[in-house]
């Protein structure tokens, strides 16, 4: 409580006070009632040898107490136990009877009490005396006088006196005081002569068995012991003591080994013994106490001394001092203080209570006129109802101006009830405006509004008013609490955020990417910076603050408040300008409030309570006779009844009447009986009525509707009424101060916010000139409540309490990363600005030099530094104190986003063991430091016990001691145990919402330190603890109500295991469980229960690593109750369980239900190899949901592996005057070759012989490859072909090499992926450049094509992308199998990264071994000095990649940043820009000098960052964009270059290389895939530093790759073939050009092949089980026998078998594909095409192709493409998978025909299935018409709507293929009668242009598209002499003459995203019979062209057949002639 550290314990009296507990100190409670006389009361101490008898009375006093507290449920232990003692005293009186002994208790416990518990207490009360009667001290008979009571008269007058002076004899203005005595602030010394004197008195005190001089012998044992822990030490000194004495076992722990080495000093006889000891404190990291012993030692009474030890001389840099963050206390407190109250005020004495009554303050006058609510824009009047209100109030008029008129911070103090919430919105609608168009349209995307809460009930009741008001403005409106969660998607597309400050402080501390968006934070109650959760708020706005200043992005913070005294303070703190403050005093409340302040006189706990209701009635009855409604708050559920209950009865003998017509009886009793809640059934009809939250939500609206209509008189509430409901009434009574906080395990005082609140519900403003407050509290809160009330308690910060946690979060969040930026820190924190205003509050001395350090920067200094060093002692950060360096470490990551305190978090690690079970884990659980101040109370310990006697798993302490009561009520929790007493109640819930946070961050522990066991068992009990079920329960108790309780208790009885069920059918299930009738309802919920079906595969990738792929599959029906997804972790063990190898998260999702998913990980290889691994799926969510498969090893046989590298750190460079020809010299721009090109010299430059070099990328090897094409072009060698899988890489070189070559007049062209024009280009020129799949798909005409042969180099560049393109190995395969077959030779020359096994690769293209030149990866020509691997992800916070940046970028150097997509790119772009607040940091040359090129740039975005130094890179950008940014990096103009991961082969290279995130979503196997090896290792090639050669490479990577990576960064790259996933297409080539003509061809083939390198070096990761030749042999047959037998299944060949052999012949199948280079899958799935299928079924299919399976499925793309879905015109019906690429595929390409708009990433999407999927349609075309279908023609149509982009059968669709042709042209084309393309060739210059109204460009485009649009006329010839036979081919010549020869046949297509030129198809059919006969493919340029065509008429008799010439790019450009022809 708030209250708590700000003031001290009061004295009311100059009497000694009556402590509460009034037997404490004066009786034992084991002789309760014992020696009892009327008058004079004694007590026998007992002796040693009674000591045994006694324990039973101790007992029985205990069971006395549980039974007192069924009367006294909700009351704190001092009422409850002062309330035993007085009915032990009235039941002892013998001389009372029976009757009047009920009596005197009926009336202490203002309750009933039955016959049954009357006599169970008197036969207690009688057998405690009859035990106490026989005891006697046989030493001495010392009797103690006790006082069980005082009269009123001896307790004295009132505490506080308030005397009134008369009006005309007191000023004006002038206000009466109140002063109390100031309390003794005598600091106690607690040292070894302390501990002497406290045990001497305790012993005599408590009667303590053991002798004073045994009982200090042992104490001091005991605290010596280093082995005990703190909880170990308090039970051994509770058995030592007796379990007596708390308060000293508690000073004793806490001065523990001051008590030792005090008394261990005081008997030191030597120096050198003192010096030992001194050690001895070091070694236990006592240097604190040392010191301070050490100084009492110099000089026992110099002050002056003990100021120097801590204050030190400013000179040169001061080092930082560790302090005692404890001793850093208010010192300061209510009491001595004076309190002013307003005049009027008075004081009344009664019997047992006093009344401080403050009169109303006067209504400030209203002189200023009310703003209406028109004064808004119209657009903003609809968050302001006109139903509800026309006008502001005075203060939301006054604020207006600064809240929606300005941008500032505002702080708003005003009472309870002002209207603060409506100036929110006025802030709210502000932020709105900012972000509005001209439009009206609202940029949602662009802000984020967060609105912060104390309360749960306050955070709902808020989201549902801004949900009621703002919904018109399309604003998402969520909350955010512990109880509703966000995902991250959510989160974003949320605009206002309503939640808790430790929710949005958690939420900001795992992402603080969160504030980027953030535009306004506004934080309700900011008062609450005085409570225990004020550290929240400051971390909250000091993290906002920070942000914003370093960002420049600014945050509008606004506080709304009670009426503060110290609002400057507040304001202050969140940088409110003066204008922006406002503070409104009670005089601006809408009804003023008079205040009743009643104070209890009473000292017994008991009476006190009795008093405080007879104070209720009173004050109850006062305002009833006055006939005001009235609200009575209490502190819990049951005394809302029993307050009510109470004043009901005594009401009854009052003279009020409750009820005060027949008609309002009548609507009670009604309403009453239709109460489900009894109690109110009961008091509803008397007029009153009770609210909490424990009633159902119709019975509290029914309670609220008979209250607001008066006709409840009375409603006693809980503070839920306060908070979340807003009922008024005239006088609100506050029913005690006092509230159980099971945080500190006792009774605190209501925090100021709690009071205010309720207040606030007092007074109803237009009923009423005033409303009463009335608070009943003890005297000696009184003046407390009075400094809260009337604004004279300052609002404190309590920070320094959570000081080294919030230190942490900023370290975890990379907000600190040194001692500095924490220094820093603290100045934004609201504790800072009252260091300032009061520094002797906080600790700070007097002679502190303030002149020198006005900042406080020394102390701010220390407070840091102490906080860094604890946590860096508990394992929390890495501190290097010398350095001021500090990072954050997993624990302390946990530890913040657990939101867990660091001795905690520090403590488990110390606890927990790999071995712990259930028990254990409890056990430390419960030591939990969130819980050490849990209490085992007296009362409690008889039920604690036996609820231990129900847990189901075992505790080793006992009952009595705290840690047992932890697991204890943790574990009734989960069996759902009823419990009795508020107390107990409040600390289970505590304990239990504490309890999933608190094991989750076990479980996260258990897995950091790869503990499998642990890990399983903590996350059961995490479930366990969730679901509140037991692992022996029925799981389906988890659907809850939706299963019925008979098929829970069937199954619950029921002996089969629970993975048995699932197998059952369910006749099955009810004879199994015996269940009839609902067994098919129990098999529905089985069946939804969630199971994963699970495969596997394990490849060995190297000797040192296994790839494990699984294949998972959720099976099972999806309910409501999965919500929309579910989640797994997926557990990777060793065989025995004991060692978790890898764990991950795995989701499912809802649409992806029955889908495989792939799971993939990479392990390393122990030695030996265990036999088996066991992978486990286990749900997040439902308990007994683990579903597990061994994997077995035993087969698996990992490679041995040697890898083969070269040493050039000797090498001698090599002049390039060694060419020998100055023009060959000058093509180089440097004077040596490097060392590699220097190693390789004289064998790539003079000899032919194949070579392969491997090194880095940057190292130099494309100068290699010109040496070698020198060295040819020098010998007048034949062609050079130089291959590279990267385009980009292509067009690169050929840019360079066309100019540099040009010298030589030697042709360098690249080819274009069109067969005609790549057999062409091959032809002319000398020099080839080709990506693998261009040339695989030339080199298949090698036969025909006599230009293969004069090809005499083959340069193969990064070969090593074999491993991942099987297209590139099926090429080098296939050349050398022809080359082999030529006479002349070919020489390769291999370019790849170092590969380890580079000799397997080099036999395999024939590179003897001395040409192999492969260099280690770490002897890189630019070196780099680093390179780091850190397991944060994708997740890295901005703000540590801003900091490491500007770290690395210093001087010249430039960075590159590598992210997984271009959406990551630009985000990661945007926060770097608000980082740099307006800096230019890197931005190299002035803005001007960058205008010329900046001004160039297409992409906006680009070239706002381009301004700031920093440019984004990504595949597809603009060609102009691509060659700016290029240049501009290149030439150091920009510092930093952001790129995605696709361009990682041709990106510019920076002297310093990051790594942001490593894993990219793929949607088609719904997981995250890592990055490959080559990816890797092209990203780090990227990194060459020519300044320093020292380069740094930081990868942000998962956990689970890093040991992966750093293994292939050290050893280089392992590559394995992946033939095997294309050998059907590797098989198909062969065979459709004839090298393969039987299954001996096709194992020679194999032979030619990498993959037959590979499979007996690595033959697991073939799944070869057979290593030896015969295995090998039969592996091979089997192989080819499969892959043959699946092509003659589906028609793809045809095999003639005769006597000797057998041929394998291709079939059409086989042809097309190897024509157009489509896969198997895609020529099979054209066999499901019919002749009816329709367009719809063809777009499906070829959007299918296997060739899409590559298009990626980002996260963001699933919304995007079902917005997509609606708006194209061919939809799918039934489900679909909406993360497919196949599904996207479909819709992407419909949105390129209509032409729709799509995001950057989709439009990058879309340019690749545009440009794929006409070779995947030509292919379709052939497949249909090979088969004869007609509908070919409509695969011919969508050909030219492709192209086009424009559907055919759309009204004017002929002409939308025009450029520019918008609705506006079309419909003056439909004016004109204009039609067609032709219509616009006919039309007259002046009609044309008024048709086209286009000029310039425009005009010329389409002038441009008509002149190149075909005009064709068709005609036929055909010798009609000779019949046309059936089934026999007749020729047919057809002639198309066309109006001009073309000199282009370029399409004008502007939508097609590559050149393209025209085609066309000549087609013979039959329309009616929907039959084609004859199909031929040709281009026509020329003017007149006769083409001859065979076809052939099935059926004999008369045939209607059309020629159709189809173009394949123009729509309406077909022509179609008919003739009738006669078959015979």
């Amino acid at each position: 409580m708030a209250n708590k550290v700000i003031r001290q314990p009061r004295k009311g009296t100059s009497e000694q006070e009556v402590p509460a507990s009034s037997m404490a100190g004066r009786i034992n409670a084991k002789d309760m009632g014992s020696n009892y006389k009327p008058e004079h009361k004694t007590v026998t101490k007992t002796t040693k040898q009674e000591e045994n008898s006694s324990l039973p009375n101790y007992q029985l006093f205990e069971v006395f107490m549980t039974k007192i507290r069924t009367y006294l449920p909700d009351s704190s232990h001092e009422v409850i136990r002062s309330a035993t003692e007085l009915a032990v005293e009235y039941l002892s009186k013998p001389d009372l009877s029976v009757v009047k002994k009920r009596e005197e208790l009926e009336e202490l416990l203002s309750a009933k009490v039955d016959d049954v518990d009357l006599n169970v207490l008197i036969n207690l009360t009688d057998k405690m005396n009859e035990l106490n009667s026989v005891k006697q001290d046989d030493n001495e008979n010392e009797y103690i006088a006790v006082d069980f009571d005082s009269s009123d008269e001896e307790q004295g007058q009132a505490d506080v006196e308030v005397e009134v002076e008369e009006d005309e004899e007191q000023p004006e203005g002038e206000q009466e005081v109140i002063e109390l005595p100031e309390v003794s602030k005598d600091p106690e010394v607690v040292n070894i002569a302390w501990l002497e004197q406290e045990v001497l008195k305790a012993s005599k005190t408590h009667e303590l068995s053991t002798s004073a001089e045994l009982l200090l012998s042992d104490t001091i044992r005991l605290l010596s012991d280093v082995e005990l822990t703190v909880n170990e030490l308090d039970n051994s000194l509770n058995e030592v003591f007796e379990y007596e004495c708390s308060d000293l076992i508690v000073k004793c722990i806490e001065n523990r080994w001051r008590i030792v080495f005090t008394k261990k000093l005081s008997e030191a006889t030597s120096e050198e013994t003192r010096q030992e000891i001194y050690q001895e404190m070091e070694a236990l990291h006592l240097e604190q106490l040392a010191s301070e012993l050490e100084d009492k030692k110099r000089s026992a009474f110099d002050d002056e001394a003990e100021v120097t030890s801590v204050k030190r001389v400013k000179q040169g840099k001061r080092i930082p001092q560790r302090i005692s963050l404890d001793k850093i206390q208010f010192s300061t407190s209510v009491e001595g203080t004076k309190v002013i109250l307003p005049k009027g005020s008075f004081q009344q004495n009664k019997k047992s209570y006093d009344i401080i009554t403050v009169p109303p303050v006067e209504q400030a006058p209203q002189t200023e006129d009310l703003l209406p609510i028109n004064s808004l824009p119209d657009w903003a009047r609809d968050a302001f109802p006109s139903n509800e209100t026309t006008t502001f109030n005075r203060i939301q008029s006054k604020i207006f101006p600064q809240a929606f008129e300005t941008d500032n911070n505002l702080l708003i103090c005003a009472p309870t009830g002002a209207g603060k919430t409506n100036v929110a919105m006025l802030t709210i609608l502000r932020t709105i405006s900012n972000f509005r168009t001209e439009a009206g349209r609202i940029l949602l995307k662009q802000f984020k509004i967060i609105y912060i809460a104390p309360l749960k009930a306050l955070v709902q009741e808020q989201m549902r008013e801004f949900q009621r008001r703002l919904t018109s403005y399309g604003l998402v409106v969520n909350e955010l609490t512990g109880d509703s969660t966000l995902s991250k998607r959510q989160i974003l597309e949320t605009q206002i955020i309503v939640t808790t400050p430790e929710k949005w402080d958690i939420i900001t501390r795992k992402d603080p990417s969160y504030i980027s968006l953030t535009r306004l934070i506004i934080i309700d109650e900011i008062h609450l910076l005085h409570d225990e959760r004020g550290p929240a708020l400051e971390n909250i706005v000091g993290r906002t603050l920070r942000k914003s200043e370093t960002t420049g992005n600014q945050v509008r913070l606004v506080g709304l408040s009670a009426t503060l005294p110290n609002y400057a303070d507040v304001a202050k703190f969140i940088q409110v300008p003066e204008e922006g403050l406002f503070y409104f005093d009670a005089s601006f409340r809408p009804c003023p409030l008079q205040q009743e302040f009643v104070g209890i006189k009473e000292r017994s706990a008991i009476k006190k309570l009795n008093a405080m209701n007879e104070a209720c009635f009173d004050r109850t009855l006062n305002s009833l006779e006055r006939g005001h409604q009235l609200i009575i708050f209490v502190h819990s559920r049951k005394e809302t009844y029993t307050t009510a209950k109470y004043l009901m009865d005594k009401m009854a003998s009052s003279e009020v009447n409750m009820v005060d017509t027949l008609g309002v009886k009548e609507i009670l009793k009604q309403e009453g009986e239709s109460m489900s809640n009894k109690h109110l059934k009961e008091i509803i009809p008397n007029g009153f009525g009770i609210h909490h939250a424990g009633l159902s939500r119709n019975d509290r609206n029914v309670v609220e509707d008979l209250f607001a209509s008066g006709h409840l008189r009375v409603l006693v509430s809980t503070a839920t009424l306060a908070w979340g409901v807003n009922l008024p009434a005239h006088t609100v009574i506050i029913k005690g101060t006092e509230t159980y906080s099971p945080e500190i395990g006792t009774w605190v005082q209501l925090s100021p916010q709690d009071i205010l609140q309720m207040l606030g519900r007092a007074g109803r403003p237009r009923y009423d000139k005033n409303g009463e407050g009335i608070i009943i509290t003890s005297q000696d809160e009184i003046q407390y409540y009075l400094a809260i009330l009337n604004q004279q308690l300052p609002i404190e910060s309590k920070l320094i309490s959570k000081l080294v946690d919030s230190v942490n979060s900023e370290v975890v969040s990379g907000s600190i990363t040194t001692l500095e930026e924490g220094i820093e820190w603290l100045s934004y924190t609201y504790f800072f600005v009252r260091m300032l205003h009061s520094p002797a509050l906080y600790g700070i001395e007097a002679d502190y030099d303030f002149k020198g350090d006005p900042t406080l920067h020394n102390r701010r200094a220390d407070l840091i530094y102490t906080a860094l060093a604890i946590l860096h002692e508990n394992k929390l950060v890495m501190f290097e104190s010398e350095t001021g360096l500090v990072k954050s470490t997993e624990l302390g990551k946990i530890s913040s986003y657990y939101y867990i305190n660091y001795e905690t978090i520090n403590l488990y690690g110390k606890m927990l063991k790999p071995w712990y079970n259930e028990i254990d884990i409890l056990r430390v659980f419960s030591n939990s430091g969130e819980f050490k101040y849990v209490p085992v109370r007296q009362e409690e310990r008889l039920e604690v016990s036996k609820l231990m006697e129900k847990c189901p798993i075992p505790i080793k302490e006992q009952p009595h001691e705290a840690v047992a009561k932890i697991n204890i009520l943790l574990q009734t929790y989960i069996s759902r145990l009823a419990l009795e007493g508020y107390a107990l109640i409040s600390d289970m819930i505590y304990i239990t919402q504490s309890a999933g946070r608190l094991l989750r961050a076990i479980y996260e522990i258990s897995l950091l330190k790869k503990w499998s066991g642990l890990s399983k068992i903590v996350l059961d009990l995490c479930k366990m603890v969730d679901k509140r079920i037991w692992l022996n329960n029925s799981p389906l108790r988890q659907f809850g109500s939706l299963v019925p309780d008979q098929i829970i208790r069937a199954t619950e009885m029921s002996h089969l295991p629970w993975n048995r069920y699932f197998q059952l059918t369910v006749e099955e299930l009810a004879e199994a469980i015996n269940l009839k009738g609902n067994a098919k309802v129990a098999s529905e919920f089985i069946q939804a229960f969630p199971r994963i079906s699970i495969q596997y595969f394990v490849q060995p990738i190297s000797s040192k690593f296994l790839r494990v792929q699984i294949e998972a599959v959720p099976e099972w029906s999806w309910m409501s109750v999965h919500g929309s997804q579910e989640m797994f972790m997926v557990f990777l063990e060793d065989c025995n369980g004991n060692q978790l190898l890898h764990h991950e998260e795995f989701v499912v999702k809802q649409q992806n239900i029955n889908k495989v998913h792939v799971v993939e990980f990479i392990v390393p290889v122990s030695e030996p190899l265990i036999p088996n691994f066991v992978v486990s799926f286990i749900s997040n969510k439902w308990v007994n949901c683990n579903w597990k498969v061994p994997i077995m090893l035993t087969n698996v046989e990992v490679p041995s592996l040697s890898s083969y590298y070269l040493d050039n750190s000797d090498v001698q460079l090599v002049s390039t005057k060694d060419l020998k020809k100055q023009e060959f010299i000058d093509l180089f721009p440097f004077t040596f070759f490097n060392k590699v090109q220097s190693a390789t010299f004289d064998v790539v430059y003079h000899t032919n012989e194949n070579v392969f070099i491997g090194s880095s990328k940057g190292d130099g090897k494309t100068v290699c490859a010109e040496l070698a094409i020198l060295n040819h072009w020098r010998q007048n060698k034949g062609r050079v072909v130089y291959i590279n899988p990267s385009t980009e890489i292509i067009d690169d070189n050929l840019k360079k090499w066309s100019n540099s070559f040009d010298v030589f007049e030697k042709s360098v062209n690249k080819l274009t992926g069109t067969l005609r024009q790549d057999i062409a280009i091959l032809n002319e020129s000398h020099l080839v450049l080709a990506t693998p799949e261009q040339f695989a798909n030339l080199s298949k005409r090698w036969k025909t094509k006599k230009s293969f042969k004069s090809i005499d180099l083959l340069i193969l560049d990064d070969i090593h992308f074999i491993g991942s393109l099987p297209t590139y190995e099926i090429l080098v395969s296939r050349i050398r199998m022809l080359t082999s077959q030529w006479d002349n030779m070919l020489r390769i020359v291999a370019l790849a990264s170092p590969v380890a096994n580079c000799r397997d690769l080099c036999d395999w293209i024939g590179v003897g071994k001395s040409n192999v030149f492969n260099f280690p990866p770490q002897s890189r020509q630019n070196s780099i000095s680093e390179i780091k691997l850190s397991p944060e992800g994708s997740v890295v916070p901005i703000v540590k990649i801003y900091k490491e940046l500007k770290r690395l970028n210093v001087g010249l150097r430039k960075s590159v940043i590598f992210v997984p997509t271009r959406v990551k790119a630009l985000e990661l772009a945007r926060q770097l820009l608000d980082y740099m607040a307006g800096s230019h940091d890197w931005r190299r040359v002035d803005l001007l000098k960058l205008e010329k090129y900046i001004e160039k740039v297409e992409d906006n975005t680009l070239r706002e960052l381009l301004g700031r130094g920093i440019a984004v890179y990504f595949e597809n950008m603009s060609r102009v964009d691509k060659l700016i940014v290029e240049k501009l990096f290149e030439s150091n103009s920009i510092g930093i270059l952001i790129a995605t991961k696709n361009t990682c082969k041709y990106a510019p290279h920076g002297h310093n290389l990051l790594v942001v995130g490593t894993q990219t979503y793929d949607g088609y196997e719904h997981r995250n895939v890592d990055c490959n090896s080559n990816e890797i290792f092209e990203m780090v090639g990227c990194c060459q530093d020519d300044l320093a050669n020292e380069g740094k490479v930081h990868i942000y990577t998962e956990n689970k790759t890093i040991e992966f990576y750093g293994s292939l960064l050290n050893d280089g790259l392992i590559v394995e073939s992946l033939l095997l996933s294309s050998i059907s297409e590797f098989f198909m080539g062969a065979i459709s050009n004839g090298v393969v003509r039987s299954k001996q061809d096709c194992i020679d083939l194999l032979t030619f092949s990498y993959f037959y390198r590979r499979l007996v070096k690595n033959p697991g990761f073939y799944e070869l089980k057979n290593a030896t030749s015969l295995g090998v042999s039969e592996y091979l047959s089997e192989l080819i026998e499969n892959a043959i037998e699946e092509l003659e299944k589906n028609e793809f060949v045809e095999i003639e078998q005769d006597e000797e052999e057998e041929t394998i012949l291709p079939l059409n199948k086989t042809i097309i594909a190897s024509h157009y280079s489509i896969s198997y899958e895609t020529m099979k799935l054209f066999g499901s095409l019919t002749s009816k299928s329709k367009l719809k079924d063809i777009l499906l299919i070829i959007t299918s192709a296997s060739e899409f399976e590559s298009i990626p499925v980002r996260e963001e793309d699933g919304n995007v493409l079902s917005r997509l879905g609606q708006k194209v015109p061919i939809k799918l019906n039934g489900e679909h998978d909406i993360e497919s690429p196949l599904y996207k595929s479909f819709i992407l390409l419909q949105s390129h025909i209509s032409r729709i708009e799509v995001p950057a990433e989709l439009a990058q999407d879309r340019n690749t299935v545009v440009t794929k999927v006409l070779d995947i349609l030509n292919a379709c075309i052939d497949c249909l018409s090979g088969e004869g279908h007609l509908n070919a023609l409509l695969a011919m149509d969508l050909s030219q709507m492709i192209i086009q982009a424009v559907w055919s059968t759309g009204a004017g669709s002929a002409l939308r293929q025009i450029p520019y042709f918008d609705d506006a042209i079309l419909a003056r084309c439909e004016k004109h009668n204009v039609e067609t393309v032709y219509d616009i060739m006919s039309l007259e210059d002046e009609e044309r242009d008024e048709v086209l109204q286009l000029e310039g460009d425009r005009l010329n485009s389409v002038a441009n598209f008509v002149n190149q649009y075909p005009n064709i006329e068709i005609s036929y010839e055909m010798d009609t002499a000779t019949p046309c036979v059936a089934n026999e081919p007749k020729e047919i010549t057809i002639k198309i003459e066309r109006d001009e020869e073309m000199e282009s046949l370029q399409v004008v297509c502007d939508k097609y995203p590559s050149a393209r030129e025209e085609g066309w198809w000549l087609v013979i059919g039959d329309a009616q019979l929907r039959q084609l006969y004859a199909i031929k493919r040709v281009s026509l340029g020329l003017e007149s062209q006769n083409f001859t065509l065979e076809f052939t008429v099935p059926t004999k008799g008369k045939a209607n057949l059309t020629v159709w010439s189809i173009c394949d790019s123009y729509i309406d450009a077909d022509k179609e002639i008919n003739f009738d022809i006669e078959v015979v």
